[in-house]
């Protein structure tokens, strides 16, 4: 009598996993555009580490290692799929087996849905299979995966295409007209790529997918409304300093700070929105400083921004902080915006070590004297204190230089040269 229901399991398992198999070798069909982490991917296939690639949904994480994995033999499980749903983890192994009897790879996609995964996966570490893993939320995977698989696993980050990949796949000569295209439309492949998708549709789509199905779902928010309106909020503040508190004061039933800062880390997790704090030299002034907040896409902001203004100058703002978040002259170092004690800010002041290197502007257009003045003057100010970093405007189209007392100088850089220039500039 027991055998039956087992059979029954096993049979739409390896009934689902042919299925998979089939959706698969379909995937690769679609059209592909290189991506600046296949050479860190296809050297990590060689180690016995577990390789780990990380990001929003629909990035392109699946299409990047079907590219990578399409020459060797492999065993396919998506865990999005709903006929895993309370599927122990060896009956699981035991169909794919089955399905898959001679896989050097085992590709395991968005394997936070699937439950005791760390048991699932160090199963097959252990039997020596060369193990590729996908994952969209990054804080929560990347502890459990230090805890459960304690430094066996390889890390990799992809996010959606930056302007650089653009450029790139596009074989497009940098320009401000294309750069003002990948701002409006961002960089998630299908967007970018096909333009007669609908942006703000598809994009408004997946986030509410991502709010319900990542957070919602998954984090048991009692009250939805309060994470929504949280994260219309940060949409509609991008680029300005904010604090949970005020988020908390701002929202219709006002919920405690504690609920917002929640929400604040969920969307971090989710790969939605990140912050930036205020530079101080005093560890507890940082920790409480006010934070800006960033959209992990610019065409997101277009998607869900409710401002009936032109939102342009903070498409590029996020662009560049999309920018130095992905550049890897930036990892290991800190990121932040600084705002002196008489007011005057500066949107992003880079520090390596103890050392601040960077004091950078975005001005959208720098014609209007008054907006010219208010850019230099807060450069100006802050190199008196960080004497040694280099001073930085971004614009649209303005390039040169402003000389300064001394032998300084302020860099003018325009969006489309700086964003595509890589680990160079």
């Amino acid at each position: 009598m027991e055998a039956i229901p087992i059979n029954s399991v096993t049979y739409t398992l390896e009934d689902s996993l042919q299925r998979q198999r089939a959706e698969f070798h379909s995937f690769s069909k679609r059209p592909y555009f290189a991506r600046a982490k296949e050479a860190e991917l296809l050297s990590a296939l060689g180690s016995s580490l577990i390789k780990v690639v990380l990001g929003p949904r629909r990035a392109g994480k699946s299409r990047l290692i079907q590219k990578i994995l399409e020459e060797k033999k492999i065993a396919y499980l998506n865990f999005d799929d709903e006929s895993f749903r309370g599927i122990s983890g060896d009956a699981l192994m035991d169909a794919s087996h089955k399905v898959y009897p001679h896989a050097d790879f085992w590709y395991l996609d968005e394997i936070q849905d699937f439950p005791d995964w760390e048991t699932f996966v160090n199963k097959l570490h252990r039997r020596n299979y060369n193990v590729v893993l996908t994952g969209s939320n990054a804080k929560p995977l990347s502890t459990e995966l230090a805890t459960a698989l304690t430094g066996r696993h390889i890390a990799i980050e992809l996010l959606p295409f930056s302007y650089e990949e653009y450029i790139a796949a596009t074989r497009q000569i940098p320009t401000w007209k294309n750069f003002q295209f990948y701002l409006e439309r961002g960089g998630y492949p299908e967007v970018l790529f096909e333009p007669a998708i609908d942006a703000r549709s598809y994009l408004s789509t997946l986030f509410d997918s991502i709010v319900l199905k990542d957070l919602v779902k998954r984090k048991k928010i009692r009250n939805p409304s309060y994470l929504t309106n949280t994260l219309s909020l940060l949409v509609n503040n991008v680029a300005s300093r904010t604090s949970s508190r005020s988020l908390s004061k701002a929202l219709l039933g006002s919920p405690s700070v504690t609920s917002v800062e929640n929400y604040l880390y969920y969307f971090e997790e989710a790969y939605l929105v990140e912050t930036i704090g205020a530079f101080s030299f005093k560890t507890k002034a940082r920790l409480q400083s006010e934070r800006k907040p960033y959209l992990i896409d610019t065409g997101v902001l277009g998607a869900l921004s409710a401002m009936n203004l032109p939102i342009l100058s903070k498409q590029l703002e996020n662009c560049i902080y999309l920018t130095l978040r992905g550049r890897k002259k930036i990892q290991n170092h800190s990121l932040f915006y600084y705002r002196s004690e008489t007011g005057k800010e500066i949107d992003f002041l880079i520090r390596e070590g103890h050392q601040t290197t960077d004091l950078i502007q975005v001005c959208l257009n720098m014609s209007s004297e008054e907006t010219r003045e208010r850019e230099v003057s807060a450069l100006l100010q802050a190199k008196k204190l960080f004497v040694d970093a280099k001073l930085l405007i971004i614009t649209a189209n303005e390039a040169g230089t402003i000389k300064i007392e001394g032998n300084s100088e302020i860099q003018l850089v325009p969006a489309h040269i700086y964003c595509s220039k890589g680990d160079s500039v």
